[in-house]
């Protein structure tokens, strides 16, 4: 990943040689080649790559960690190497202290702490709980980092603090947007994680439900547990799905949560009378040629994407928007995205979808390629969103991208969000939540919404607004 940072900053390996040393590291172009090439994690290359490239501390690390993740066998983490002194730790601590910690001072904080003890168990937990909340509120690699950091947290020796808060904020009614935290504990699966998640497939929540799809998957993509343990989730999921009858939306995730399990658990869920119904995603042809329309799509975004870098066309990029947009496993899907928004294109991705989206070969295509947009996008205000407002298809997306930008959602869009289903609304209010909307107070004060909107209103001004870095 460093690799593509570097060559679309037009930096060789002999500038990016030369430029490490005036930070302190020591890597001649061969070995940094080597490393780029046969996919060695270096966290000190890492780093210097964003030194060297002007990216926040720690913006490089999260992606390739999380790929790695990922996948059984990818190369092993190196070992920590936080410089471990009484200044370096008390840095780290106080820099937390402060009203606006950045993203970097949180993962310094977990490097200080993940080989060892450092802080009571008292006074850690307000500092994850702060963390945790401050995750849903970071735009871009504000928020990725942070993801992180408390990923790094969660594999030390406070793994059951960050665990516990994690659990509870998932589980809390009024939370607005924890999905950033179903993506943390999903990467460290267990039994009782499991069955935890398992239990919240029948929430009465459509949000908590798909949180807990999203958990669930994220552990299959993991990996730890045997087949003989995923068969103790269809009851859960059996339980769910009569429960659900013909709610569409509740079917349609839970049918893709059966999806993912092992064929045995999937035998045992279609012996309870779990059926998949048929795939809300359009039907794709999954030829990489320009003849296929759904492909010839993904390669003209990012066509346009380089050619605004002034950057060579990336194939890698095409196929990874490709996935994105129409790869029919959720967490397949979700990664590849993910790996879109941390790539260097990320900021011009948006627009340009946004831009391109009377060219989607279809109305699926289309609902596929906002979802992208919004998970790619970096803060900046984007042309043309205040008009998808207009479009309940659209709505939720553009919604995400208005509250990211700081923009003010207009009056008739906010009635209509509030008026809507609980994800619309949650939606809506996270939107003027991230914007530090001043009509966020009213509507929590105000006895004539429900008690769940007044709470979620409530919640959103008690966190703040987006963070930038």
């Amino acid at each position: 990943f460093g690799l593509v940072h570097r060559t679309v900053a037009g930096v060789s390996l002999r500038q990016m040689s030369t430029a490490l040393q005036d930070h302190g590291i020591s890597a001649s172009a061969s070995t940094l080649s080597r490393i780029e090439s046969e996919g060695q994690r270096s966290d000190a290359a890492l780093d210097g790559y964003a030194r060297v490239l002007g990216l926040p501390h720690g913006a490089l690390r999260p992606i390739v960690n999380g790929l790695c993740r990922s996948f059984p066998y990818a190369p092993p983490a190196p070992t920590e190497s936080a410089p471990r002194s009484l200044e370096s730790f008390s840095r780290a601590f106080e820099a937390v202290q402060s009203p606006t910690p950045t993203a970097g001072d949180w993962l310094e904080l977990a490097r200080q702490h993940a080989p060892g003890f450092g802080l009571p168990r008292s006074l850690m937990e307000p500092l994850v709980h702060r963390l945790a909340n401050e995750v849903g509120r970071g735009v871009a690699s504000a928020r990725f980092i942070r993801h992180e950091a408390l990923s790094v947290l969660l594999t030390s020796a406070y793994g059951d603090v960050v665990e516990g808060m994690l659990r509870a904020a998932i589980e809390d009614p009024d939370h607005q947007n924890f999905y950033d935290l179903t993506s943390v504990i999903a990467d460290y699966p267990s039994v009782d994680l499991m069955h935890w998640a398992g239990g919240l497939l029948r929430s009465r929540s459509t949000f908590h439900v798909r949180g807990a799809t999203y958990v669930l998957q994220g552990m299959l993509v993991s990996g730890g547990l045997e087949v003989r343990d995923w068969m103790e989730l269809a009851p859960y999921l059996e339980r769910a799905w009569h429960e659900a009858g013909s709610d569409p939306v509740r079917t349609a995730m839970l049918a893709e949560l059966g999806g993912a399990l092992p064929p045995l658990a999937q035998g045992r869920l279609h012996d309870g009378g779990v059926v998949e119904p048929t795939p809300p995603r359009p039907s794709v042809n999954w030829s990489l040629d320009r003849h296929n329309t759904h492909y010839a799509f993904a390669v003209s975004i990012a066509h346009t994407a380089c050619a605004r870098r002034g950057h060579p066309e990336e194939p890698l990029l095409a196929r990874l928007l490709f996935e994105a947009f129409f790869e029919p496993r959720g967490v397949r899907m979700a990664l590849a995205a993910w790996l879109l928004a941390h790539s260097p294109f990320a900021g011009d991705l948006t627009p340009v979808i946004l831009e391109a989206r009377d060219a989607c070969p279809d109305q699926a295509s289309s609902a596929a390629a906002m979802r992208v947009a919004a998970l790619c996008h970096t803060g900046e205000a984007v042309d043309g969103v205040q008009a998808l407002l207009d479009d309940p298809a659209d709505f939720v997306h553009a919604t995400t991208i208005n509250g990211r930008s700081g923009q003010s959602l207009p009056q008739e869009a906010l009635e209509r969000g509030l008026a809507g289903d609980e994800t619309t609304v949650r939606q809506t209010l996270y939107c003027l939540g991230m914007a530090g909307d001043a009509r966020l107070p009213g509507i929590a004060d105000d006895p004539s919404r429900p008690s769940t909107t007044r709470r979620a209103a409530a919640w959103g001004l008690a966190q703040g607004s987006r963070i930038l870095v």
